[in-house]
Parts: C-alpha cells; structure tokens; sequence
C-alpha cells in the first residue's frame, strides 16, 4: 500500500488548516493508519493544536531539513492515550531560517521530497500542515505530496484567494515537473456561517445567476467535501490540544472529517 503525503494547502490564514490536519490525523488513526503529522508552519499552530510544548530548533522540521540530517526524525507521540499511530514532527520560528536555506539551495524545491526518498517514515500518511501563505515551505512541500487538501472559508476574499493557489499548483507541478503530479484530492470549506455570502459562495441562497462554490468545483473536476459549519466545539477541542473526536465525539463534523480521512485512505489502494 504506497504511503500517502498530503498537504494540506490555503492561500489565507486562519481557515482551517492545522484544524484539518489534526483532524484528519486522528480519523485515519481510527480506521487503523499510522500517521506522521509535519508542521510546516513557522507560527507553530500544530504544536499547540497537539497539546504539546514548544521544542527546541533540533527538535523541529528546520532539523530535518538540514544537510547533516540522517534519518533520525525528531517525531512526539501525540494523544497516545487514547489511540496510537500518530506522531508530530513539530515546526515553529526555526521555519524561518529554514526559508532562506531552500532559496540559497541548489535542491531547495525538492528537500523534503528527498528527505522522505532517502529516509523513508514507516508512517501510511504524512499530513504537511502548510503555511498560511504561498512561499518557498509551499514549494518543498507540494514536491513531496501524492495530493493536496484545499480548505477554505466560504467569504469572497477566500475564494479567490483559493482560485490563485489552484493556479499556482497547476503552474508550479508543471516548472518542477513533478512526476506523478500532485492532484487536488479536493476542497474543504470550512468555518460556514448562516451569512448571506456564504449561502451564496456555498450556492445556498437559490439566487438565480448566483453561482456557488460546488458549481465552480463541478466546472474544474476537483471533489467538494461537505462544509464544516463554523463551532465553538471545534476551536474549544483545538484549545485543549485534542482532535473534535476526542473532544466532543458526537460533533456532526466529526462525519466529515471521517469522509475525507476515507477519500485519503482510497488514494492508497
């Protein structure tokens, strides 16, 4: 069963990303894969998301993309009593030396995609929780991923901004000439509230000529996943270190998360 790298990818902050990922890492826990979770962020969310403390420069993904890296990931357990088969390999502030080395190196696009080729993680998953803007840690990652998880909030300023990245990965896979390509497993829209605009950008409102997300999704053969609505639950389960399933496990949004955590695990067969 080949190993499945995913990013999980915005083009704004604030929309949901290490929410995803963490999610995610816990549902495909459940259905029994091993998942190594990389913080590719240098605001640290996943770390605190996890519940875990903040770890020092050799303890982050900055190590491991450095020249004398040789295979020993600085990976944490997370959430081990309540399940297994879940690690973190933390980010942070040392991300932004980071930066500045895969502009100056020769490979920096592909480091991470060499990383994994030359140590390869026994993990069935790795979820790359990117960060909120598109950058150089945008690059060496979507060069490292099978696939890539889009989510967005259902506001105008989100859409197109998710309208840029879609171009942008289009553009980048073709200059690396990735081979297999990275396809967009999908969209996540996330944090929906009942406001006007997001009926209409969730193609809700049955406004005749207003046309919605899942019809701009249908039009450029990418899937649309369920919307998550917005939820005090969530963000409180993200406060607390814990996946929504650990947190409050009769959410609704637990069942989407489930969904895409399936659609990951059908890409492995």
């Amino acid at each position: 069963m080949p190993q499945q790298v995913i990013s999980i990818m915005a083009n704004s902050g604030g929309v949901g990303k290490t929410t995803l990922t963490v999610n995610l890492a816990y549902q495909l826990a459940k259905k029994g894969k091993s998942v190594a979770m990389f913080g590719c962020d240098p605001n640290g969310s996943l770390t605190l998301f996890c519940g875990l403390d903040d770890p020092p420069p050799e303890k982050t993904l900055d190590y491991v993309l450095r020249s004398e890296f040789k295979g020993d990931y600085p990976l944490k357990p997370v959430w081990r009593e309540h399940i297994k088969g879940v690690d973190a390999c933390l980010g942070g502030l040392p991300l932004t030396n980071t930066t500045q080395r895969l502009v100056l190196d020769k490979r920096g696009a592909y480091l991470l995609a060499d990383v994994l080729e030359d140590h390869p993680l026994p993990h069935d998953v790795v979820l790359i929780d990117c960060p909120g803007t598109i950058e150089q840690l945008h690059i060496a990652a979507l060069s490292a991923s099978t696939g890539v998880l889009i989510t967005l909030k259902p506001e105008d300023k989100d859409l197109d901004a998710m309208a840029k990245l879609l171009e942008w990965i289009s553009t980048t896979r073709s200059e690396l000439r990735l081979k297999p390509a990275p396809e967009v497993i999908g969209i996540v829209p996330n944090g929906a509230k009942n406001r006007a605009m997001h009926r209409d950008n969730l193609g809700l409102s049955g406004i005749e000529g207003v046309i919605g997300l899942p019809e701009i999704m249908k039009q450029m053969e990418i899937p649309m996943f369920p919307t998550i609505k917005d939820g005090a639950y969530i963000a409180n389960a993200a406060a607390a270190g814990l996946p929504l399933g650990l947190y409050r496990a009769s959410d609704p949004s637990n069942q989407v998360y489930a969904k895409i955590a399936a659609a990951i695990i059908k890409e492995m067969t």
